[in-house]
Order: structure tokens, then sequence, then C-alpha cells
């Protein structure tokens, strides 16, 4: 986050819930060679660090607990411009939903991978069913017209939050949908290998009263 232009980093964390706590500003002011500043408030601390665009400011501790992850859902579209303004119509409306973060850079990611590898030293790889360049040459999984295909992440502190970003995101990625160019939404299917949390799409669309 330092490294992002308009950022701050704050502990998000009740003192309660914390498992533990991590030294982030306490560790990241050294960044400011001499020049950062601490502020005391309300009995908290944090870093002022000079950079290039203006400042960081940073909380000196910041709790952790174990979290959830694996949330997931493919948006698959006539073309890239579409399968774009589908997922940050998705990504705009996830960022409402509390107890949830989409770990990848503006919440969507364009390089979905499987478990496995052909090379045995990977353990994770081009998830080649949905890739619009293979069709033909691989086992796909896309129906016909499907350009491209985007994936957004969520993790979360428990699995009914996830599951409601996931719902909030499908429904605003699908919004007009065959007429904004979206064909599909689908998920990975990891065969359990990626941890205890499973997210499925049915499921989580049929709950209406949520």
């Amino acid at each position: 986050m330092l490294t992002c232009p308009t950022t701050a980093a704050y502990n998000g964390i009740a003192p309660e819930a914390a498992k533990e706590w991590l030294n982030l500003g306490a560790s990241l002011r050294y960044f400011g060679d001499g020049f950062q500043i601490s502020k005391l408030i309300d009995g908290k601390r944090y870093w002022r660090i000079p950079v290039m665009e203006g400042e960081f400011v940073c909380e000196e501790k910041a709790g952790s607990m174990k979290s959830i992850g694996g949330g997931n859902f493919l948006i698959l579209a006539r073309d890239e411009k579409a399968a774009v303004a589908a997922a940050e119509r998705a990504v705009g409306a996830m960022r409402k939903v509390r107890n949830i973060i989409l770990p990848f850079p503006g919440g969507v990611v364009r390089s979905g991978s499987k478990v496995g590898s052909k090379y045995k030293t990977l353990m994770a790889s081009t998830n080649d069913a949905y890739c619009p360049t293979l069709v033909g040459v691989t086992r796909s999984q896309l129906p016909p017209g499907v350009g491209c295909v985007l994936e957004i992440v969520i993790d979360g502190l428990d699995a009914p939050s996830i599951s409601a970003a996931m719902r909030e995101g499908i429904r605003a990625a699908c919004a007009r949908g065959a007429a904004r160019g979206v064909i599909g939404i689908t998920a990975g299917n990891y065969g359990g290998k990626l941890g205890p949390h499973h997210f499925h799409l049915k499921e989580i669309l049929a709950d209406e009263h949520a």
C-alpha cells in the first residue's frame, strides 16, 4: 500500500478480536529515512512518512485474525470491453459489503489459475479451460461467443460476508447482461484442494431473502 498513490493504512480489527498485533507503521516508518513524524491521537500512534506524492499515513500497529479465502466467480463476456465493464460494476457493488476484501489490484484478475501444472515445480498454472485463445486445443469450458474472461476473488472474515459480496457482485455484473455483452457467470472449481470453504453459486443466488 505504501507504493500506491493516495493510500493510507489503519487498523480495522477491534482490539478484542485481534489474535496478534503486527508492527505495521512501527516497521514501515524507517522508509522515511529519518524524516518520518510520529503523531499520538486518542491514544493511538500514527506515522507520517514523506513520499514523492505527499505523505503516507500509517497506524503504528494493526491487529490480525484468521479469515476465509476462496470466494470467486468468473465473468464470461463477448469481448474485453464488456468483461472489464462488468467487472468494474461488480467491484463497485462488492466494496459496499463489510468484512470482505478483493485482494487483487482493482479487485479483478485476468490470470485465473488452476491447481497443478505440467511443470512439477509449480503449484498452479493458467486456467486453460477458460482461456479464449486456447479453444480448440484444450478441453475448453467456454460457450460459443466468449472472447474474454475475468475473475473476481473475495476474502473475508466469515463465510456469510463472502457470500453476500458474491451475490451483490454477480447481480451487478449481470445488470442488463445480454445487452452489455455478458454471456455467463461461473466459478473456479478446485476440487476441494484449496481449503475447506466452498461457495456454490446456485446456493448463493437462491437465497432471495439475503
